[in-house]
């Protein structure tokens, strides 16, 4: 493999090292054999962005890492599809199942920054063995660790530590924003900020940006850089424009590439976006984010240009002078971004705006939104940025005095005509969910073939619309020839899809409580008794309506996937809501101020999980 160089240790590189990696791999292995592990070792380096090994190549060696950090990465041979379920840090042995079984290797290792490894090939490890057979225990012990780790983890989280910030162009305000970012940072844990201009003298070796690779300083400075992984939580590489020397560095070191960009330059690569491009760099499963840098007045628009153009797993959009949109960034890499989600519920969703309203007053940063059918709408709002008192205001004006809801028809596809809804889509959410101001989601269902569709780029209007289409309600949303229905159908609340994203904690409003009926009657009561019932001074049958029977059994599929998504969040908000119906809109005031008054309640438990501004 032409990424992978079999050498010597460079003269710098200490012994103890290897010996400090050898005691975390193997145990309490007695000292003299350990010194003769040691010396039967060949020394391995693999450049970050390579692999060491492919799934399915013959297993005829084991590895212990020294230095660096390996990606653990599975294809699955019917489908072919790659995910990465493990990591490996210093001190770990690999490729210890081959070496046991004779097998190929199960997996491919990436390297995510320049890595050094200690092999022992298949010979040496048998003849070590026959002087000490606990190392056959130790390698067993290690497998079913591994194993155990595997499957009591639902689901891989790389820790990031390095971070790659690219400028798109020269002078475009990422230098600016490298100095923000390594203060934000810095809040959370200690930080290094390298640039081209400061890492010689740091790392006191005299041209360390400009080395090339395999040269004696550029050894000197991977072991310099090594020993900052273990003292620094985050170190912030600042590349070049260009693609040099410091930028292939960068690049191979990091677990996150940051392309910053100015929203007003040409969106088209150069530089050392070219080598991203070119798949020089980002193997195994680096994270790629881009930032635009707008002016604090201008309106977000054009963004899936920038995005059509380079790959990027997320995107952010910082302003000008604004330190809100690097905040936002500090805390999405470090691990300490806030994730809302935002169940279905009819009219009961009011309570989203007074949950939002108290999170507001009391500091609690928002960073990615997402919700399903009402929870679809406000969702929306704060991603568009919307303060609650806007959200508030025309929320009233839309559902309680122009009467949203009210336009009924004869109901061949839906009791509502749904027009009112369309103008009011159309009017407030007429833009890219790529150019919101913060990252949004929403969920629809497939009526066609049953899927659940996340929608995350387009237009807004059109997810949102068909975030909201109860079948029975509102007419289906058209997409070429799918009918698009209600996401709450399948997701009424998708907290599963939020943990998917880059958020550390996640916080959910579930308005998912039914109404509960009290009946004193062997069977429905005819329509006349009904409506004699509802008259005053009469006794009420307390009979659900129509839409409620609707509304409630097309969500019931759903109820029980929302009970176990609950314990994904890190915190369930459940306002007290369930006395109100799905469609009592004349109750606007009093179901924001349940969701109000239901975070002030909680303010001490909230404050403990997630901290202020």
């Amino acid at each position: 493999m032409p990424n992978v160089m079999q050498q010597a240790p460079p003269e710098r590189k200490s012994r103890d090292d290897l010996t400090k990696a050898l005691r975390l791999a193997f145990g309490d292995i007695h000292d003299a054999a350990l010194a003769e592990v040691a010396s039967r070792v060949e020394w391995v380096d693999v450049r970050g962005g390579s692999n060491l090994f492919r799934q399915g190549d013959p297993g005829d060696s084991l590895y212990v890492l020294v230095r660096g950090r390996l990606q653990v990465q599975i294809t699955d041979p019917d489908t072919g599809l790659e995910s990465v379920v493990g990591e490996i840090t210093a001190g770990e042995v690999v490729g210890e199942i081959g070496l046991l079984t004779g097998e190929d290797r199960t997996a491919t290792l990436w390297a995510t920054r320049d890595s050094r490894l200690a092999r022992i090939n298949q010979s040496a490890f048998d003849g070590l063995a026959e002087n000490d057979p606990s190392l056959y225990r130790q390698l067993a012990k290690i497998v079913v660790e591994r194993l155990r780790e595997r499957t009591s983890v639902p689901r891989f989280n790389p820790k990031v530590s390095n971070i790659a910030l690219v400028p798109a162009r020269p002078g475009n305000g990422a230098a600016e924003l490298a100095e923000e970012l390594y203060a934000g940072l810095s809040k959370f844990a200690p930080t290094l900020h390298l640039r081209p201009e400061n890492v010689d003298s740091l790392a006191e070796l005299p041209g360390a940006a400009l080395a090339g690779e395999g040269s004696r300083t550029d050894h000197a400075l991977g072991d310099w850089l090594a020993e900052q992984e273990t003292r620094q939580r985050f170190i912030l590489y600042e590349a070049d424009a260009q693609d040099t020397e410091w930028t292939r560095r960068c690049l191979r070191q990091a677990d996150v590439i940051l392309t910053v960009a100015n929203a007003s330059d040409d969106p088209d690569p150069v530089g050392a976006e070219l080598r991203l491009l070119k798949g020089d760099s980002g193997k195994g499963s680096v994270r790629r984010i881009l930032a635009l840098i707008h002016p604090d007045d201008e309106t977000i628009r054009g963004t899936g240009n920038w995005l059509g153009r380079r790959h990027a797993d997320e995107h952010y959009h910082i302003r000008s002078g604004a330190p809100a949109g690097v905040a936002r960034l500090a805390r999405i890499l470090s691990g300490n971004a806030i994730g809302l989600v935002l169940g279905g519920g009819g009219a009961r969703g009011f309570a989203h705006i007074g949950v939002y309203r108290a999170l507001v007053e009391q500091g609690f940063p928002i960073d990615w939104v997402g919700g399903s059918s009402i929870g679809a709408v406000f969702a929306a709002c704060i991603a568009l940025g919307w303060e609650p008192e806007k959200i508030e205001e025309r929320a009233r004006t839309s559902f309680v005095r122009d009467k949203l809801l009210g336009d009924y028809t004869i109901p061949f596809v839906s009791l509502l005509r749904g027009k009112r809804l369309d103008r009011l889509i159309q009017q407030f959410f007429e833009c890219d969910i790529e150019d919101l101001h913060i990252p949004y989601f929403c969920v629809s269902t497939n009526l066609n073939n049953g899927k659940l569709l996340v929608n995350e780029r387009g237009r807004l209007s059109r997810s949102v619309r068909a975030s909201v289409a109860l079948p029975g309600i509102l007419p289906p949303a058209v997409r070429g020839n799918d009918l698009i229905i209600d996401g709450g159908v399948l997701n009424n609340l998708p907290v599963d899809i939020m943990r998917n994203r880059s958020v550390g904690k996640v916080l959910v409003v579930d308005l998912s409580g039914n109404q509960e009926y009290t009946l004193d009657y062997d069977a429905i009561p005819g329509p006349l008794e009904i409506f004699v019932s509802k008259l005053p001074f009469t006794r009420d049958l307390n009979v659900p309506g129509i839409v409620t029977m609707m509304i409630n059994s097309t969500v019931i599929a759903s109820r029980a996937h929302a009970r176990s998504v609950r314990n994904e969040a890190d915190l369930v908000f459940s306002p007290p809501v369930r006395r109100f119906g799905l469609l009592d809109v004349g109750s606007f005031d009093e179901i924001v101020d349940a969701g109000y008054q239901h975070v002030r309640e909680r303010l001490a438990e909230l404050k403990s999980l997630v901290k202020p501004d």
